[in-house]
């Protein structure tokens, strides 16, 4: 979902409460591997995502992204002759889950090849989006060579994530998008949320000292037209931010009957 994309490998996702990520586990009967649900979290003791908390809140940016691909679907995509309402319907909804798909396939590839590059390795492909996104970077003064790229984490608190990039100071989070519109928002509330999750799961020390230990910044990439834009938040919106991610959580704990 390339209009506001959360990293695919996170959504949904639990850790255990060392900070080791458990995306799957083994299938009953041996043959393979599964996405992790919330029966096996009971049963291994892990904590949810941030996004897993985070999908208990609306998301109007989001939503409104998901209407206009089904808008787009049923506009290029013809009724068959004698098809009935509800089938072109089906056909519409699918059409727009493929698209989906590719635009999050694409936002995934280049997460990779950021946290490539971090370590050390090249990309052709993703190339200019890196020059650009260091170049916007390096205006603020921060250089992905000083941190740590897909860091996950548990806090005591019951939920964890993995994060994009942070140093002792930073927190950053990308947003692959199909393009950077000029005077399009691009970042938005939850976002924050976000990161406010991340800082203080992340930070040492108490939950004020952990929200002033990082700036907190969203960095947008068009995969298109490789266009970048740098949000910081401010850390009025951190604190408001993590107030809101706090009662979030102790929703989802309450709503799904589990507090780990």
């Amino acid at each position: 979902m390339s209009e506001t994309t959360p990293l695919p490998s996170q959504a949904g996702h639990w850790y255990h409460k060392d900070g080791r990520p458990c995306y799957e586990v083994p299938r009953a009967k041996g043959d393979g591997m599964r996405p992790t649900n919330l029966g096996d979290a009971r049963k291994l003791g892990l904590v949810p995502s941030v996004t897993e908390i985070l999908n208990i809140a609306a998301k109007p940016g989001l939503e409104a992204w998901k209407a206009k691909q089904l808008l787009e679907a049923s506009l290029t995509l013809p009724r068959l002759k004698d098809e009935s309402l509800d089938d072109y319907a089906v056909r519409v909804v699918e059409d727009s889950k493929a698209q989906s798909q590719k635009a999050m396939q694409r936002g995934t590839d280049l997460h990779a090849a950021i946290e490539e590059w971090i370590k050390g390795q090249s990309s052709l492909i993703w190339q200019e989006h890196i020059n650009r996104m260091v170049d916007a970077m390096g205006q603020y003064g921060i250089f992905l060579s000083d941190g740590k790229a897909e860091h996950s984490f548990a806090s005591p608190l019951g939920y964890g994530g993995k994060i994009d990039f942070h140093t002792d100071e930073v927190l950053i989070d990308f947003k692959t998008k199909d393009r950077i519109v000029d005077k399009k928002q691009l970042a938005w509330p939850e976002h924050c949320w976000q990161l406010a999750a991340y800082a203080q799961g992340l930070g040492d020390g108490p939950l004020a000292c952990c929200l002033a230990q990082f700036r907190c910044i969203n960095v947008f990439i068009g995969v298109e037209d490789k266009q970048v834009r740098v949000h910081e938040w401010k850390k009025e919106d951190c604190d408001t931010a993590w107030e809101v991610f706090s009662h979030l959580l102790a929703v989802w704990k309450i709503v799904k009957k589990y507090n780990p």
